[in-house]
Formats: structure tokens, C-alpha cells, sequence
């Protein structure tokens, strides 16, 4: 497992297949509704879910928590288990690329979003161009900011990729720094590009 800080969150992510593997009775430990929807997947999908589970609560552990790691995942839409995870005084965010799985967790409650793509997904990016004028297509990279964005948001889908704005910051950080502005958001969120995985473009975002 590999990790990176930022603004006050950690990000960490590996391999699900070099994840220990959470068994079913810690699982249920964390939630009745995530063992439920980890039944409910097959594969790779339940692979990545369990091993995302795990990274989830040794990292909540190491950072303060526990001696438990509950989690809420339900979705305030449909009341399914496939809402971005929740757990008393942590925020968490979740991606997965492949067999990548990434988990970004912080202490309290200022939003936090990640997002990571593998190398390869550029040109599925370049095929996204149209959803955005001619000036505003994002490369992979600040595709990643913009899903980072709008994770952390917490909208989800209902927000148009195409309309979120990224400023970059003129102040000259490592890692470099953009503000997004998402409609119907009152307060921007702070976006950067990572220094992650190879072969994989991470970005992640906060309030």
C-alpha cells in the first residue's frame, strides 16, 4: 500500500488482489448494508468492494478511529448500499481503476472526493470532448479533477461534468492547484493532480 497527503487527507491505494482479505464477519462488522451489497456483486466488482472496504478501515483505524469502523452507504435517492461511504467523524471517498483500488479519508467533516484513472483512459477522455465548448475539454488529468470535484460535492450524477469551471491557482504549490466552481455550490473546492500510482492519473479534491 502507497500513500500520498494533501490538504489534511490521507490517500492511499493498492492492488486488490495485495489487500488482506477482509473476511464476511468483519465485513458485517462495518454494516449489515455492506455485506448485503457486497453479495450482491460478482468478480472483479466484489474484489475491488471488498479490498476498498479494507483500506477504509485500517486507514480510519491508523488515523484515530475505531476501536469500530461502521459505515452508511445508502443512497439517499434509491435507499440502495451504493452511496459514497460514511463513517462517524471521517470523510472517505472511494475509486477504483482496474484492480486499483483508491481510498481518501480525513478527520472531520470538510468534503474530500478523489478520483483515478488508468493512463489508458485518455482516449476515452478525448471521446468525452463534446460534452464540454471547444476551450473547456479537459485532458485525463483534469478529467480526474472534475470527477474528484463532483465527488466531493456529493451530487453525484445530477451535476454535468460540462459544467464544472476549474481556475487554476496562480500561487506556485506542489502540487499545483486548481478552484472549481459547481452549479448550485455556494463555496468552490480546492482540486490537485497527485503524485500517485504508475501508469495511473490521481486527483483528488476538498472543501
Amino acid at each position: 500500500m502507497d500513500e500520498v497527503t494533501w490538504r489534511g487527507a490521507t490517500v492511499v491505494w493498492a492492488r486488490a488482489s495485495d489487500v488482506p482479505e477482509l473476511s464476511t464477519e468483519d465485513l458485517a462488522a462495518m454494516g449489515q448494508g455492506q455485506l448485503a451489497r457486497f453479495r450482491e456483486l460478482t468478480g472483479a466488482r466484489a474484489a475491488g468492494f471488498l479490498a476498498g472496504r479494507a483500506l477504509i478501515r485500517e486507514l480510519v483505524l491508523r488515523l484515530g478511529g475505531g476501536p469500530y469502523v461502521p459505515l452508511d452507504s445508502v443512497c439517499a435517492r434509491c435507499g440502495e448500499h451504493h452511496a459514497a461511504p460514511r463513517t462517524p467523524g471521517f470523510v472517505l471517498s472511494v475509486s477504483h481503476a482496474e484492480d486499483l483500488v483508491v481510498v481518501a479519508a480525513a478527520q472531520g467533516r470538510e468534503p474530500l472526493g478523489v478520483d483515478v484513472e488508468h493512463d489508458t483512459a485518455a482516449l476515452r477522455v478525448a471521446e468525452l470532448a463534446p460534452l464540454f465548448s471547444a476551450a473547456s475539454a479537459p485532458d485525463l488529468a483534469g478529467w480526474t479533477r472534475i470527477e474528484a470535484a463532483v465527488k466531493a460535492d456529493g451530487r453525484g450524477i445530477v451535476i454535468d461534468p460540462g459544467d464544472v469551471r476549474l481556475r487554476p491557482e496562480p500561487a506556485a504549490v506542489e502540487p499545483a492547484e486548481w478552484t472549481a466552481m459547481l452549479p448550485g455550490r455556494a463555496s468552490p473546492l480546492q482540486v490537485a493532480t497527485l503524485p500517485g500510482p504508475t501508469g495511473y492519473t490521481l486527483s483528488a479534491a476538498r472543501g
